[in-house]
């Protein structure tokens, strides 16, 4: 008993001289610099401490317990407790960890579960499986919310839009930053009226050079760009040299890309042409002998035949009695088979801290439209380099590129002077052929209405846009950890943009001949100066953590334009080369603008045990483009977010590995307008006076003091689900977004003395829901299969306009300069309105029934929605179709899109897959005018002439009229009778214009095969396919229309763009 006593009196003792109190620092290997807030922990125990500001720390352990130190973004370590009571350690920075888990959120990168707002990321290895020749089209299918409307074009314009349209001067495009740098995108010097399409926005940069890119889509992620986020942010990140291991590697592509229209369209060929000129004129001898207003006996089937009879026989014959022997297919001749190449070559070296990249792209592309191509050549230079013991981080990032091509002539302008080669294509008539050596176009001339029209060929092959882009931007950033919570950046930038364009349209085009050669000259210098400066500060107390940023910024921007115009030209020799050739030079024109933007930003991000999360910023813009007094303006944001699956309850689930719930509130702003408006601007002129030319200046534009921000103010719910250790994902985001406050251009009345005011007033909201998904469905050594869908619908409506008006017609389209388009309180934006029909005129007792003095048969039946009354109430004998009878009779906004992606991998074989959706998005077809009209002495839609109506006459071999039933089609006809002359409108906006754009396409399909080699060398061979299948009753050329992509007053208007193109391409990438 004595014995047991004394033993656990010494036992005790004995333990407690086995603990040891040990004590120390921990530092930032790299910089030196003390790091707070590390954990401390005992191995296998919950009990630890964590490091005060200045990096110490102090605990209770055993001899043999092993600590472990923890800290985000640094490789944990693991040190065994000895005698010693001192334990310092150096921490050292885990790359591959912080490439994981951080996001960019605009001007800092946050750790990708701290995120509370709408953002979306992706990265390299998702954009190269595309091999697409445009930064945009890598982003097509891959994020709900974002749609992308493709060009065919060479170096054509791409629109991208996020979230609905908010504005109607301000565009869809959105806010691109560039290695932290606000890219206004690039545009072309001006063009000669219609002539060609805009450029890419992002043409300067090379998809190959895509590191990753996030896309900031609600308020609360875009508020710290304030001003410029209205319409969503798009980062770009381009790739950087460097590796952990500080090896070199070269990286080469080479691609081959064949291209074609994705479809032609069925109009008639030779013979089906001249026998539907043929039906014009027996379908008009037939409405003109059946008349009853003109005809004693109207014609009825038992009359005969006989000029005696009807005097409208005599001298009648039909134009073509015999064939011309001719069948020209004109898109046939415009269009091609397009072989394009392109080349990459880039070099990464240096480590972590200090390494280096340059990379060089080759682009030729030809065009599908021949005499259309764009060659680009770019060069990328990254570097960084640590300086002054390592305490500062130098980045440079240096991008200069250099574009030229010709534009396919696929505006359309005044009619008949400036048609575009798909319009001219559809509608040239197919029993004409190329003009031979010494023909000019008065051989045309017959067949449409006495004018001098150049055939497609002519416009496509003769006429020259050339388009020359040159594009520098060089970042500067210097970055430094003042104290190991505190860092500071400062970044400057510049921009310059430098476009040319130059134009002729040579004597033997319609255009030319008019003005004896036609040039014109373009340029716009765009130079833009950028500074920023930086501070980030974070810090840890306890469970709380908290990461504050404070940025500010400025922006300079210059513009000069200047276009010079000449026509009367000798030769077409000297073309716009030597204006000075020309016998009429007409005054230049040139334009110098100055603009600029201040912001100061604040963003607050607070989490508790990573759990509760509050993120709130604050902006602060200033911009010289409006009024005094309203030139500053406050964009605030609050984002709070519930980690819930770090809650007891579901910590340990086996099913739910993440959810977090989100809800934000942000206000950004716009102001996309020529600065100066409040302001009055005088512009010179040149006169008349006494017989002589003088000069003065008129005020251009009705000022207006009142001047202020376009506002977006948005609420956004979402919720972030992981199931089975994040092996699926989903997110679902839903949606509210009011903008106020539209910048309008307000149409005057004449007596005012100018035409119209910019001014703010109205009010639009979008709503909508986006939910995305993916899915690791097979992951074993050796095969993988992901599944990726994304789901995006969007409501938008026009919640007012100003005090005094309903609605507001849109811009004019189409030859005819028909209004089709309208801006209705309650309604959709741009709604497309017109008049409803309901078929074609049987007989003349129906038109007359009527009352309308432009109903005949086979005449279109409009519907009479409005009955015009007299003065007693009873309605009118004569009525007229007009405004009071439109309806709306179509909507560009989609229902809905979808997208759906796989990617396979088998050993060395990967296979990956992409198809997109829409569901709705009607669009009006101005080319279905004339090709379903049937009116003219054009070509028609074959379709169209197929299902008109067609009268009961023919003639025999001896070229006499006769009365054959069997061959009339007059009842149930979808189209209206080819006719020489109409009694009825055949060309005002109505629903026989609009078209379902609905469409199924597998977008991308890419195969590739991997060869390793020994010394980390490898080959990969792949063969992709674009637009490889399209399913859609749409009958033009491509549902995905480009016509006015980044116009946002006329969406879903198709007019002669660019067809879409369908793609084939091989290639090669090698990595050593």
């Amino acid at each position: 008993m004595r014995l047991l006593t004394i033993f656990l009196l010494i036992l005790p003792l004995t333990v407690m001289s086995q603990q040891i109190t040990i004590k120390g620092m921990v530092i930032d290997e790299e910089t030196k610099q003390p790091l707070p807030a590390v954990s401390v922990l005992i191995k296998g125990t919950t009990k630890g401490t964590s490091t005060d500001f200045d990096g110490n720390y102090q605990l209770t352990a055993n001899s043999g317990d092993v600590l472990v130190f923890s800290y985000l973004g640094m490789k944990t370590q693991e040190r065994k407790v000895t005698s010693f009571t001192t334990l310092n350690v150096a921490l050292k920075l885990d790359a591959t960890a912080l490439d994981e888990v951080t996001i960019s959120a605009g001007f800092f990168d946050i750790n990708k579960k701290d995120v509370s707002g709408a953002i979306t990321q992706v990265k390299s290895e998702t954009l190269e499986k595309q091999r697409t020749q445009s930064v945009e089209q890598l982003l097509q299918g891959q994020i709900a919310g974002v749609i992308v409307t493709e060009n065919g074009e060479p170096g054509g314009g791409i629109a991208i839009s996020i979230r609905g349209t908010n504005s109607f001067l301000g565009g869809t495009q959105p806010l691109y930053i560039v290695d932290g740098l606000p890219v206004d995108p690039v545009q072309d010097a001006q063009g000669n009226f219609n002539s060609g399409a805009s450029q890419n926005s992002l043409s300067f940069l090379n998809p190959n050079d895509i590191e990753k890119v996030e896309v900031l889509k609600d308020a609360a992620a875009t508020a710290v760009y304030g001003a410029r986020g209205a319409n969503g942010v798009v980062l770009i990140t381009t790739k950087t040299g460097g590796k952990e291991d500080g090896k070199s590697s070269i990286n080469f592509t080479s691609d081959v890309f064949i291209t074609n229209v994705t479809n032609t369209i069925d109009v008639l060929d030779g013979p089906g042409f001249e026998n539907y000129m043929n039906r014009r004129a027996l379908n008009q001898l037939y409405i003109n002998i059946t008349n009853p207003t003109t005809n004693s006996d109207p014609f009825d089937g038992t009359q005969d035949l006989t000029a005696t009879n009807y005097p409208q026989l005599g001298g009648f014959s039909i134009p073509y009695p015999e064939s011309t022997g001719v069948n020209t297919d004109w898109q046939d001749v415009v269009f091609r088979q397009a072989i394009s190449n392109a080349y990459n070559l880039s070099y990464r070296g240096g480590n972590v801290a200090n390494n280096l990249l340059i990379s060089l792209g080759i682009l030729d592309t030809e065009g599908a439209i021949i005499n259309t191509n764009n060659r680009r050549l770019t060069l990328n230079i990254n570097g960084r380099k640590k300086a002054f013991n390592n305490k500062i981080d130098i980045f440079t990032k240096t991008n200069i590129s250099y574009n030229k091509g010709n534009a396919g002539s696929t505006g359309n302008g005044t009619l008949l002077l400036n048609r575009s080669v798909t319009s001219q294509a559809l509608q040239f008539q197919p029993i004409f052929d190329l003009l031979e050596p010494g023909e000019d176009d008065d051989v045309y001339a017959g067949l449409n209405e006495d004018n001098l029209v150049s055939n497609p060929f002519t416009l496509a092959n003769d006429v020259t846009d050339l388009k020359e882009n040159y594009n520098l931007i060089q970042n500067l950033t210097v970055s430094s950890k003042i104290t190991p919570k505190l860092t500071a950046i400062v970044r400057g930038a510049f921009n310059l943009q430098t476009n040319n364009r130059d134009i002729y349209y040579p004597t033997n085009t319609t255009r030319g001949r008019r003005n004896n050669g036609e040039a014109t000259q373009a340029s716009r210098q765009y130079r833009k100066l950028y500074g920023e400066v930086n501070f980030r500060y974070r810090n840890n107390f306890g469970k709380h953590r908290i990461d504050a940023v404070a940025v500010g910024t400025v922006e300079d921007v210059s513009i000069r334009t200047m276009f010079n115009r000449a026509f009367g030209f000798g030769t077409n020799v000297f073309s716009f080369n030597d204006l000075s050739a020309a016998t009429d030079i007409l005054p230049p024109e040139s334009d110098f603008i100055d603009f600029k933007l201040a912001s100061g930003i604040v963003r607050v991000g607070y989490n508790y045990k990573r759990r509760y999360f509050v993120d709130v910023n604050a902006r602060v813009d200033a911009s010289s483009k409006l009024s005094k007094g309203n030139k500053a303006s406050f964009f605030p944001s609050v984002a709070l977010a519930w980690a819930a699956s770090e809650e007891p309850f579901l910590r340990n689930s086996n099913t739910i590995s993440n959810l977090k719930l989100r809800l934000s509130y942000g206000r950004v702003g716009n102001d996309a307008i020529p600065p100066f408006q409040s302001l009055p601007l005088g512009e010179a002129i040149r006169y008349n006076f006494n017989g002589q030319i003088a000069t003065g200046i008129i005020e251009s534009n009705l000022p207006n003091p009142n001047l202020t921000w376009e506002k977006t103010d948005q609420f956004n719910f979402g919720i972030d689900l992981g199931l089975k250790e994040d092996n699926i994902k989903m997110t679902v985001d839903t949606y509210y977004k009011l903008t106020s406050d539209l910048l309008q251009n307000v149409i005057l009345p004449a007596s005012n003395g100018f035409v119209r005011i910019l001014d703010n007033f109205g009010e639009v909201e979008n709503y909508g829901l986006e939910i995305g998904l993916l899915a690791n469905i097979i992951n074993t050594d050796e095969f993988q299969w992901n599944f990726g869908t994304n789901f995006t619908l969007n409501r938008n409506n026009l919640k007012s306009l100003n005090s005094n008006l309903d609605f507001q017609l849109g811009p004019n389209v189409g030859f005819a300069q028909e209004n089709p388009i309208l801006f209705q309180v309650g309604s959709p934006l741009g709604i497309f309105w017109g008049a409803q029909t309901d078929g074609v005129y049987e007989t003349w007792e129906e038109a007359n029934a009527t009352g309308l003095s432009t109903a005949a048969p086979g005449e279109i039946r409009y519907v009479n929605n409005s009955v015009d009354l007299d003065e007693n109430g009873n309605p009118l004998p004569e009525q007229v179709i007009n405004f009071d009878d439109y309806v709306q009779i179509g909507d560009p906004n989609p229902d809905f899109n979808v997208a759906i992606s796989n990617n396979f991998k088998y050993k060395n074989w990967d296979l990956s897959t992409l198809i997109t959706a829409q569901k709705g998005g009607d669009l009006f077809w101005v080319d279905s005018w004339p090709i379903t009209g049937l009116t003219n002495s054009r070509n028609v839609l074959e379709s169209a002439f197929n299902d008109s109506w067609q009268a009961p006459l023919n003639v025999d071999a001896n070229g006499q009229v006769i009365f054959d039933p069997a061959l009339g089609n007059t009842s149930g006809v979808g189209n209206p009778a080819a006719m020489v002359e109409s009694n009825g409108p055949r060309v005002i906006a109505s629903d026989r214009n609009v078209y379902d754009g609905s469409f199924i396409r597998l977008k991308n399909i890419n195969l590739g095969y991997t060869f390793s080699f020994k010394k980390n060398m490898s080959l990969r061979i792949y063969a992709t396919a674009q637009n490889l299948i399209t399913i859609t009753d749409y009958p033009g050329f491509d549902p995905e229309v480009s016509t006015f992509n980044k116009d946002p007053q006329r969406r879903g208007i198709d007019f002669g763009g660019y067809p879409g193109v369908q793609t084939y391409s091989f290639g090669v990438n090698f990595n050593y």
